[in-house]
C-alpha cells in the first residue's frame, strides 16, 4: 500500500535542511511527501517566492539523487493563512511545477471556479484538492479535472465529533445513549486480524 508523506515545511526552513531531510524521508519507502510554502509565522505566513522555490528544488533534487520515484506534491498555502489570492496561488504553484513537483496543491480552495481555474493553470500536472471544505463529491471533483484528493483531518475531527456527543452527554445528562452508535466491536476486530 503506498504511504504519501505530510513532510511539512520540509522540517527546515534552508534548502539544504530540505534536501537533507527528504532525503533521509525517501529512505523509508515513503511513495510521496508534500512540500509546504509556509512559515508558520502570521505576520509573513508564506516563505519568500524565490526560497519556497528554492525549497521544492531541493526536495526534487534529494529524491532525484535516490531515484526513488517518490512523488513530490508542492504545496501552495496562501488560502489556510487568508491570503485568498487566486493569481498569487497559481504563480506559485506554476513556480513548483517548474522547479519539480509532480503534484501541486492549494489547501483551503473550495470553489469549484477557483478549483478548475487552478487545474487548467497548471495543466498537464495533476492538482490534490482537500475534498472536505469543497463540498464536493468524488466524481465532481473528478469532472472538474482533479487527479488527487485528501482528506486531511477530517476523520480524526469526525471521530472526535462522536467522541464528544458521547462526553457530552455522560457529564451533561448522566446518560450513555450515545454509546449505542459506535462502530460494531466485532466488525473492528475483523479489521485488525
Amino acid at each position: 500500500m503506498p504511504v504519501n508523506a505530510d513532510f511539512e515545511g520540509g522540517f527546515a526552513e534552508a534548502p539544504e535542511g530540505v534536501f537533507a531531510n527528504v532525503a533521509r524521508g525517501v529512505k523509508t519507502g515513503i511513495a510521496g511527501l508534500s512540500i509546504e510554502d509556509s512559515t508558520g509565522d502570521t505576520a509573513k505566513p508564506l516563505y519568500e517566492r524565490s526560497l519556497a522555490i528554492a525549497r521544492i528544488k531541493a526536495a526534487r533534487s534529494a529524491i532525484d539523487a535516490d531515484n526513488s520515484g517518490v512523488l513530490l506534491t508542492g504545496r501552495c498555502e496562501a488560502f489556510l493563512w487568508g491570503q485568498a489570492d487566486l493569481k498569487l496561488v497559481i504563480d506559485r504553484l506554476t513556480a513548483y511545477s517548474e522547479a519539480g513537483a509532480d503534484c501541486l496543491y492549494a489547501p483551503g480552495i473550495k470553489t469549484r471556479d477557483e478549483i478548475s481555474t487552478i487545474v487548467k493553470a497548471v495543466h498537464p500536472k495533476p492538482v490534490n484538492l482537500l475534498i472536505g471544505a469543497s463540498g464536493l463529491s468524488l466524481q465532481q471533483a473528478t469532472d472538474l479535472g482533479v487527479r488527487r484528493i485528501s482528506v486531511g483531518g477530517s476523520l480524526a475531527r469526525s471521530a472526535w465529533a462522536g467522541f464528544m456527543r458521547v462526553a457530552k452527554e455522560m457529564a451533561e445528562k448522566g446518560t450513555f445513549t450515545e454509546l449505542a452508535n459506535g462502530y460494531p466491536g466485532s466488525d473492528l476486530n475483523k479489521m485488525f486480524r
